[in-house]
Parts: C-alpha cells; sequence; structure tokens
C-alpha cells in the first residue's frame, strides 16, 4: 500500500511540474519511467521527475546524463523514489525528503478569521505571488495566467476584511490524490480549506527538516523518500 501511495505521490507530483512547465509554453516528454523538460524550466522547478519505481535506473541514469548535458546550469533531477545515483552525470544531491500523505474523509470546518478562495485571474494571480513570495518580490514570475486554464489546478487565499492576502497554496488534483505545494501562512488553516473543496480526498505532498516535523504534527502519514539532484556552480 505504501508503495502505491508514493507512486501516485509522484505521479501527482510530476503532472504538478509539468502543468507549470506548460504555463511557460515549455514541451513536456516521458519516457523510461521519467517525466521531463529538456529546456530551462521556472525557479524552483526541476527538469525531470521520475514516476516508476520499477524502471530501469541504468537506463534512467544514462538518459537523464544525456539530458544534463545538453541542459542549462540550473538543471535539476526529482528522484521521486530516492534509487538513482547521479553523481556520475555531474549532479549533486541537494536534499532527501519524504512523501507525505493525509487522508481527509469529511469536509472541515473552518473557524479563523480569514475567508478563502479560489484564485482565478491573472490580477488575484499576481496577487497571491506576491503575498508568497514576500521578501522577494522582483523575482521573474513562476505562476502566470495560463496556469489557471488548468482546471485541476486550484491556487487557494485566505483573504481578510481589508482584502489583504495573509495565507495561501497550491492544490492540485491529479492522479488520484490531492498534491499541495507552495503553501504560506496558517498550513492548517490552508488544509481546512483543501478539504472543504475536496473531501473526502487523499492529500500529498512531500518536506524535509523542519517543515517535515510540522507536517507530522499536522497529521501526516510518512510514506518513502525522494530525492533531489541538481548541477551546482
Amino acid at each position: 500500500m505504501q508503495d502505491e501511495r508514493n507512486t501516485v505521490a509522484a505521479l501527482n507530483n510530476a503532472e504538478w511540474c509539468a502543468a507549470v512547465w506548460r504555463s511557460h509554453g515549455l514541451p513536456v516528454e516521458q519516457a523510461h519511467g521519467m517525466w521531463f523538460c529538456r529546456t530551462p524550466t521556472p525557479q524552483y522547478y526541476p527538469n525531470v521527475v521520475t514516476v516508476d519505481a520499477a524502471a530501469d535506473p541504468v537506463k534512467q541514469t544514462r538518459f537523464i546524463a544525456e539530458l544534463a548535458r545538453g541542459g542549462d546550469l540550473g538543471f535539476s533531477v526529482k528522484d521521486s523514489f530516492s534509487c538513482l545515483d547521479l553523481s556520475a552525470a555531474g549532479l549533486h544531491m541537494l536534499f532527501d525528503a519524504r512523501w507525505l500523505c493525509l487522508m481527509q474523509s469529511t469536509p472541515a470546518v473552518v473557524t479563523d478569521g480569514l475567508n478563502w478562495r479560489r484564485i482565478g485571474d491573472e490580477p488575484g494571480l499576481a496577487a497571491w505571488e506576491r503575498a508568497w513570495r514576500g521578501a522577494d518580490p522582483d523575482a521573474r514570475r513562476i505562476f502566470r495566467a495560463e496556469l489557471l486554464e488548468d482546471r485541476r489546478v486550484y491556487v487557494l487565499a485566505g483573504v481578510d476584511d481589508m482584502g489583504r492576502i495573509l495565507a495561501g497554496g497550491i492544490a492540485y488534483d491529479a492522479a488520484g490524490a490531492i498534491g499541495v505545494t507552495n503553501i504560506f501562512g496558517s498550513t492548517q488553516q490552508f488544509l481546512d480549506a483543501v478539504a472543504t473543496q475536496f473531501a473526502p480526498a487523499e492529500i500529498v505532498c512531500y518536506e524535509h527538516g523542519r517543515d517535515l516535523t510540522l507536517a507530522m504534527d499536522l497529521g501526516f502519514t510518512l510514506l518513502g523518500g525522494l530525492r533531489v539532484w541538481a548541477r551546482i556552480g
């Protein structure tokens, strides 16, 4: 069962990365149990996400090495099952993390003072990204209006009575699960907002370090490990 959930979480994440790639007009390809983009990708988004734990790791490693040779300085890989050694491809391990899942059987009752809404237009998305970035407002936009054309994308904002976005996150409905990412403000309040949209549902994500501990405190169950590799320097 855990192996199946790992695969669901990995596939949900691959589809989410692909949605972001497509919103930037980038091509999405699949081969050897991987989803990938040969061209430079938006900030924080990998070039490769593995989705099949049974795929041949030798073929995957060789293929990734070929992609890396033609890739940019920011080339990176999400090894969704922590089974690849990509050092020979010139990549360095950035961090280990764990997949997580949370079963939401009933809608939550949101009792905080924020009004939660789904972002549906470009001005709202731009405001949401500014709130998410905080002290880094001048970086290039990651989330473009084209992303909202994918109806599986739920960009959620917690807004106060003055119309200010104080919390938020993204939920992505794919591969039989709801992936959550880019959470800011209260994680619990965001999860409650997600539950009102999707329950019953299986929520999946990945975390590491302190955020992993916080997720466990919120009731998430540990699944398998993943590893992120990148070209450094």
